[in-house]
């Protein structure tokens, strides 16, 4: 220890010797080290340990699948959730969602929405929450007619009821009616993150076990399994149900014919959904950046150990011992590594805000990002890493070098310089490959993105303004209420100035609340237990079309005489057409939907529009009710406006719902454009950081390229002097020392190149009409890496052809 400390004082007395050395690899050190905290911090929070659950291994999200359609990976039916909670040995609580939404009118004023979970009453025990005020909700309460009981979300308390601590107890009224305050939750709880507060869902017993409700499939389902149980097990035993359904519903099963069954999966792989991929692909960046910054500094190491080589040769001569010598270097590492860890902290909590403001809303909005002990030890494990990149390299150098000939005279330790510069080459040249992979990557996301923002959406998106509302259904609980609403509703926006049209329906594109279900067509066999034709399904207003700019092409639109007590009528898209109506008319043909409505005309053929994104759409089509005819308690509102800028419909939208029912606010206010601009944020997240992890990337190796290059011509310094004596031209000396860098650089392009073909499978799932091998992407990234490198190179190579051969043959 004693021989430690020594060590650490000296070491601490060489960096006070070497400040501009000292700061430029403590600054780099943390600019790789806080990156990659930055960036492990949110993939934590959001894959491996995310706030308020203190067993997130052990919850899982159970679901329900279909082989047909897009219905791989859906909610489940309260038969579902009953055959689970039935499965006690491997669960200790099972426990179901569905999202909702209530009024909230606080003293007589002005309503607005709230995001409620209803939840059945173990919630919480699945996620091992406890309230930080008051409780959460008993058996007794989850049952209809007794649910008018609230737990808040913090955030709600303290923005709705200024941090009320009195506030258990008391009453709200919610739709309208009251409902009592019993809880209060901490801010590390917030599942599902939109919830503002919790009520019971108060699902009827019998469903649980109601065949006939088996395939009505509206409820996200989430278990904590018991200590040891895993979700292979988990899914045996759902196999096993699914298997005893078919068996019970006979030769006919629809079951069997549609390929359902259950299936779990753990709830942060289903919560990351697809940002797991990117923010993996984020982690593998910003560790390669880390690599480089290691390397830049293993190389400042090497050409200080030369500068130190003479030093290092008379401790030797002296008697002192290479494993003292080796631990002299490996300590200067270490500490440089400490330094730059502690430094990336605080680096790291400067740029998490920033990396949550660019990342998508979904995933920003209620987010935690504590550094707690996982990052630690990930900041632990970079700087012991860092270390020892850092350091065995120079160290091993320094002490196995041939110390006799470093005290000789003459030029002899020039030889060893020049296999420490070769070692830096080879850093250099890895640094460069790095950086155009990285580059080639961001490049091939920018064009990917860019041929996305240029996908058609079936819809005009300019001068739309939209909102949601959603009718109390206890107020609006029959079909003629909430048609009367609507119908009122879309004759007020008419007769608003600056609307051109309006469009009213269930859900409008890139809300994505729509649903899908199976309908049959009349006239066509259908065998028993075939779940026949589905599609998404929406209920729209006569005007949807007009105005949103949807081409009809065959048929007609809804019109008003499309209402309550008339034949009930249909449209379909051209998607829908082709998938079961191939070389084949639709119009005119009937389809049925169950027993109640058993013949629906189809009256018209519409373009398809995307529904929710632009890159991936799904493969089945539309088909549509009119609105007045099957009526709903939520639905999206679409206004045209006659000018450029939509914004001022907002006002408009909200006057005309208060016109109707001044108790009822509207939501989810946004043009369409920004609704189709926010499928994209994403993606966009992940082109700006690995962007700039690419432009830090370069940065990183151009600074070591400058770093070898000038190097070598201190080296040469002598060479170069007789060169130029000899008749050597500046243009020649020039043109030597560029040649050298372009060397390095090509070696690394073509590293680099190979890295991307290794890379290939992670990068080609996120492009998007875009080769992996793009000629114009590699083309223009080659060209950006050949001019850095070019920088980089002919600022020591114009130094060199600056110098006086008669000055350096005489210094020499």
């Amino acid at each position: 220890m004693k021989h430690l400390a020594q060590t650490i004082r000296f070491s601490l007395r060489q960096f006070r010797k070497s400040p501009a050395f000292t700061v430029t690899a403590v600054l780099t050190l943390a600019l790789g080290i806080g990156a990659n905290i930055a960036v492990f911090s949110v993939t934590n929070a959001v894959l491996l340990n995310p706030s308020g659950i203190p067993h997130p291994d052990r919850v899982v999200a159970l679901r329900a699948k279909y082989a047909m359609g897009d219905l791989g990976n859906i909610n489940m039916s309260a038969p579902d959730i009953g055959d689970a909670m039935s499965g006690t040995e491997l669960f200790s609580s099972v426990a179901a969602l569905q999202p909702g939404r209530f009024n909230y009118t606080p003293n007589g004023t002005t309503p607005t929405k709230l995001d409620v979970a209803l939840v059945t009453w173990q919630w919480f025990d699945v996620f091992e929450a406890r309230p930080m005020l008051g409780r959460t909700f008993r058996p007794e309460e989850d049952v209809p007619d007794a649910n008018r009981e609230v737990v808040l979300s913090f955030k709600t308390w303290k923005k709705r009821f200024g941090a009320d601590r009195n506030i258990v107890g008391q009453k709200v009224l919610l739709n309208e009616q009251p409902f009592e305050v019993i809880g209060v939750m901490g801010p590390e709880f917030n599942w599902p993150n939109t919830a503002e507060l919790w009520s019971p869902l108060a699902i009827k017993p019998g469903r649980f076990h109601d065949p006939n409700d088996r395939y009505n499939e509206s409820l996200f389902t989430v278990g904590q399994m018991r200590p040891g149980i895993t979700v292979a097990k988990v899914n045996s035993y759902l196999d096993s149900k699914a298997a005893q359904v078919a068996a019970s519903e006979g030769a006919n099963s629809y079951a069997k014919a549609s390929g359902w069954g259950m299936f779990s999966m753990p709830l942060i792989e289903f919560m990351s959904g697809d940002l797991r991929r990117p923010l993996s692909i984020l982690i593998g960046a910003v560790v390669l950046v880390l690599l480089i910054a290691c390397a830049n500094i293993a190389g400042l190491q090497l050409a200080r150990a030369s500068g130190k080589q003479r030093e290092v040769s008379i401790q030797i001569a002296l008697g002192a011992g290479r494993s003292r010598l080796f631990q002299q270097a490996f300590v200067e590492s270490v500490l440089l590594a400490v330094a730059g860890a502690l430094l990336g902290l605080l680096f790291a909590n400067l740029a998490i805000p920033l990396l949550l403001s660019v990342a998508p809303e979904s995933l920003a909005a209620n987010l935690t990002v504590n550094v707690d002990g996982m990052v630690l030890a990930y900041v632990t494990a970079a700087a012991v890493v860092c270390a020892i990149l850092c350091g065995i390299a120079p160290a091993w150098h320094m002490t196995h070098a041939r110390w006799f000939q470093s005290l000789q005279e003459a030029g002899r330790s020039e030889t060893m310089s020049k296999a420490r510069q070769h070692l830096r080459s080879a850093l250099v040249v890895c640094e460069i490959a790095v950086a155009m992979l990285l580059l080639t990557g961001a490049g091939l996301l920018v064009r990917s993105l860019n041929r996305l923002e240029q996908v058609q959406v079936g819809f005009e998106p300019k001068q739309l303004m939209s909102a949601v509302v959603s009718l109390p259904a206890k107020k609006y609980k029959e079909d003629k209420d909430q048609a009367a609403f609507f119908t009122a509703l879309e004759s007020q926006l008419r007769n608003q100035p600056g609307v051109s049209d309006v469009a009213i329906a269930d859900c409008i594109p890139f809300v994505d609340m729509c649903g899908s279900a199976s309908f049959g067509i009349v006239g066509r066999p259908q065998n028993p237990g075939d779940p026949g034709p589905h599609g998404y399904v929406r209920q729209i207003s006569p005007t949807y079309f007009s105005a949103l700019k949807i081409p009809v092409l065959r048929g007609r639109t809804f019109t008003s005489s499309d209402r309550e007590g008339s034949a009930p009528v249909a449209m379909i898209d051209d998607v829908l057409a082709r998938q079961y109506w191939p070389n084949e008319n639709p119009v005119g043909q009937y389809i049925s939907l169950g027993t109640k409505y058993p013949k629906i005309e189809v009256v018209g053929m519409v373009a398809h529009a995307r529904r929710s994104s632009l890159e991936a759409d799904g493969s089945e089509g539309f088909y549509f009710l009119s609105l007045a005819q099957f009526p709903t308690t939520d639905a999206s509102i679409a206004v045209r406006s006659s000018l450029s800028n939509p914004a001022p419909m907002a006002d408009v939208i909200r006057d005309a719902v208060r016109a109707v029912d001044p108790n009822q606010p509207i939501y989810n206010v946004k043009t369409m454009r920004e609704r189709v601009d926010e499928s994209l944020v994403g993606r966009r997240f992940l082109v700006v950081l690995l962007s700039i992890f690419a432009g830090l990337a370069l940065a990183l190796s151009a600074l070591g390229l400058y770093g070898v290059i000038n190097y070598g011509v201190k080296l040469r310094v002598r060479e170069i002097g007789i060169r130029m004596a000899l008749g050597a031209q500046r243009g020649d000396v020039l043109h030597l020392i560029l040649r050298q860098g372009v060397q390095l650089a090509a070696i690394g392009l073509v590293l680099g190149v190979f890295g991307v073909f290794v890379a290939g499978r992670t990068l080609s799932s996120l492009l998007y009409q875009v080769s992996l091998f793009s000629p114009v992407t590699l083309l223009l990234t080659s060209m950006l890496l050949a001019a850095t490198v070019l920088l980089a190179s002919y600022l020591p190579a114009r130094r060199a052809a600056q110098l006086d051969p008669m000055r350096t043959l005489r210094e020499e």
